[in-house]
């Protein structure tokens, strides 16, 4: 028996009852309220949502855009004149001094879920300046020669640009994927973009060049087979004279991938230049600056999620587009709750909060953060605050007000802060924005010990230093645009015109009273003792400070005052449930799944997802009435290494007899038998494909097992 092979060869058909399809839901259809029914407030909920995650996507794609613009306007250009003298035309064509193709070497990273947008814009913007012949090939469709040369042909002979309105449709499938055929295509597709008599209405919106150049991008370099790739460059270094190739090879490693892939002879038929992409995490520190680090959009998550989120980014696939997922997923699960109805504008929240009803309130005033806020107020504002709609509704406008302040002053202050503490030594507080922001989210930052240390070494900072940090200050707080920092940014500018106002000496003062005392210990001898003695009391003395050190820890004092006023954790303010969402674990069991650990529950719980009461059973019993491939599962787990297939077979039919009398006949046994082994057949090859067993040839009619401890 193979091992690579199946054991069984039987084929099984499902046929679909018939009856009407599903209908499918809308996804406003989702949100309902604790009864099941759609009333107003879900479809605000679902309406709010829809628009806020709307305005945020489309900033996502813009700066998805400019991030990558500079890397792309270079090699856009770069493909614009890579072959400037190309000619088709007899009189005027001349012969190609280097058999070298023009390559692109496109390092992206190993961030592969973002490749296909970056592509996916690279091809757009080719397409929109450069040529309208952009084939993108994947690793995956590209196993032999001849499925490269299907793809390239099928992408240049299939764009909408190469037919007229009354030509009839390309059979491309027909049409035999060779070079020769596509420099035919090539010489009549640049014939008839010449023609005179072509009408206004079938030219090109786009003004391309007399022959645009014929532009194959490989997504994934690496993943391709060697020998293929191989023989699709040297065959298109041959054709260079009939046809303007340009290769665009998307590296997520180095450019040395290339040289690992291609011998010398092969590697020397590229003239290849080095295009650099932007690392994923500047990516993400600019996403996170601009959905979650602004006043813009209400919504924001709470620290657990958001380390969470981080988490799954640095130590699983550097993948921004996760990250987004991530983000939007909690922004569809925050609006489930009735608290999402009030993660809106402010004018358009406040409408809302008037126009709630008791159930709404009573769900808000459950929130714990309020609750602390309650437990803190004198008896009788506290009976009016869980009794009295009306009052109640007052300070939840109130309090929500109070935390659009804090936004407006939290995130600009923390710039100031990073820009503070990113160049210290060890960095304390993170090198990073988002690591400095994660540690705000979590608790006050002046507890922590790393702001303790931030301090510290800052005390310990040169004049000029000290200048260079604080004019970073002030530049980050300039350009914030939000909210009024005006009144920070005046006080530091004074305090760095103090700064420059000190004298080159002033560093230099000490003691305005010289110690008349060495001239004394030099003139005789002294004894240990007294030397001991006065070197204690030379200890206790206290050095007089600079003006320097005076003023810098002012500045400091200053600063400190400014972090424990601005930069409180969102956690200790009310009702910030209503903005943050930090439901972990529901997030983790979407974004982070297990799914070794929920098949093997399904195989040996069925009755965990099935919900039938015929299934529960005792632990360590198989009840007959579970479904065939969980029967099979249980049994396999009570084998060793290999299992024996007739023993199997011969356990899984008495186990299936179990609940049945023993009176039936012979011949309607031996029926039920034939069946009984075609089941057991199906659930077998199941197991095989979920990866529990595999055909082996150790022992015939063996199989081996893979896993252990599913019990």
């Amino acid at each position: 028996m193979s091992t690579s092979g199946s054991v069984s060869k039987a084929c099984f058909v499902f046929k679909p009852k018939a009856g009407k399809r599903k209908k499918k839901l809308n996804p406003a259809d989702y949100f309902v309220n604790e009864t099941g029914a759609k009333t107003e407030a879900t479809r605000e909920r679902y309406d709010t949502y829809q628009i806020l995650w709307e305005d945020m996507n489309k900033d996502i794609d813009a700066l998805q855009t400019d991030i990558h613009k500079k890397v792309f306007d270079d090699l856009v250009g770069y493909v614009g004149t890579t072959h400037p003298g190309f000619s088709l035309e007899e009189g005027t064509k001349q012969k190609v001094s280097s058999n070298e193709i023009p390559t692109a070497a496109l390092v992206t990273g190993v961030n592969m879920p973002d490749h296909g947008m970056i592509f996916s814009n690279l091809t757009s913007l080719l397409q929109d300046n450069i040529t309208p012949y952009v084939a993108r090939l994947q690793a995956k469709d590209c196993s032999a020669m001849k499925n490269i040369m299907s793809k390239v042909i099928m992408q240049f002979m299939g764009n909408k640009d190469l037919l007229d309105d009354d030509d009839d449709e390309v059979q491309v499938k027909r049409i035999s994927p060779t070079m020769p055929v596509l420099c035919g295509w090539y010489a009549d597709a640049v014939k008839k973009s010449q023609s005179p008599n072509k009408s206004p209405s079938k030219k090109r919106k786009t003004s391309y060049g007399q022959y645009p150049p014929l532009v194959i991008v490989m997504e994934d370099l690496e993943g391709f087979p060697a020998q293929v790739l191989q023989d699709f460059i040297i065959i298109c270094s041959q054709y260079l004279s009939r046809l303007p190739l340009v290769l665009v090879f998307g590296i997520a490693t180095t450019v040395t991938a290339v040289h690992t892939l291609l011998p010398h002879s092969v590697s020397s038929l590229l003239c290849m230049e080095k295009f650099q992409a932007q690392p994923s995490t500047e990516y993400l520190s600019q996403v996170i600056n601009k959905t979650l680090l602004t006043t813009k959009y209400p919504f924001k998550l709470g620290h657990r999620v958001f380390q969470l989120l981080l988490d799954m980014f640095l130590y699983h696939d550097f993948s921004v587009v996760n990250f987004i997922r991530g983000l939007q997923f909690a922004m569809l699960e925050h609006f489930f709750s009735d608290l999402g109805m009030l993660c809106c504008g402010a004018k358009l929240r406040t409408s809302r909060v008037k126009a709630m009803d008791h159930r709404q309130l009573e769900a808000i005033r459950k929130s714990p953060s309020f609750r602390r806020y309650v437990e803190l107020q004198k008896p009788q504002e506290q009976r009016d605050l869980l009794l009295n709609d009306k009052h109640t509704k007052e300070v939840f406008i109130s309090l929500l007000k109070d935390l659009d302040s804090y936004h407006g002053m939290c995130y600009p202050i923390m710039h100031c802060l990073h820009a503070l503490t990113s160049s210290l030594p060890r960095h304390p507080l993170g090198k990073q924005l988002r690591e400095l922001y994660s540690l705000v989210l979590e608790s006050n930052v002046w507890e922590t010990q790393g702001y303790k240390d931030a301090f510290s070494l800052l005390r310990l900072m040169a004049r000029d230093d000290l200048v260079s940090v604080l004019r970073q200050c002030v530049e980050r707080l300039q350009a914030w645009t939000e909210s009024d920092v005006s009144e920070v940014i005046m006080e530091v500018q004074t305090y760095m015109a103090q700064l420059a106002s000190l004298g080159d000496g002033s560093q230099e003062e000490q003691e305005e009273e010289p110690d008349e005392r060495p001239k004394e210990r030099l003139s005789k001898t002294t004894k240990l003792h007294d030397l001991q003695n006065r070197l204690r009391e030379s200890a206790k003395q206290k050095k007089k400070l600079t003006k320097y050190e005076v003023l810098r820890n002012k500045i400091l004092d200053y600063l400190d005052e400014i972090f424990r006023t601005h930069l409180p954790s969102p956690t200790t303010l009310p009702l910030h449930e209503v903005y943050y969402y930090d439901r972990v674990s529901t997030l983790r069991k979407h974004m982070n799944a297990a799914p070794r650990a929920a098949i093997q529950t399904a195989l040996s719980n069925p009755h965990f997802y099935l919900q039938d009461e015929s299934l529960k059973s005792e632990d360590g019993t198989i009840p007959n009435t579970a479904p065939d491939v969980c029967i099979a599962y249980k049994l396999h787990l009570e084998c060793g290494r290999l299992i024996n297939l007739y023993d199997w077979l011969q356990a899984f039919v008495m186990l299936v007899h179990s609940g049945e009398e023993n009176g039936a006949d012979s011949s309607k046994q031996k029926k039920v038998d034939e069946v009984l082994q075609a089941r057991f057949i199906r659930a077998v090859s199941e197991l095989q494909f979920l990866g529990f067993i595999k055909p082996t040839k150790r022992k015939t009619d063996h199989v081996a097992r893979l896993t252990w401890g599913g019990c």
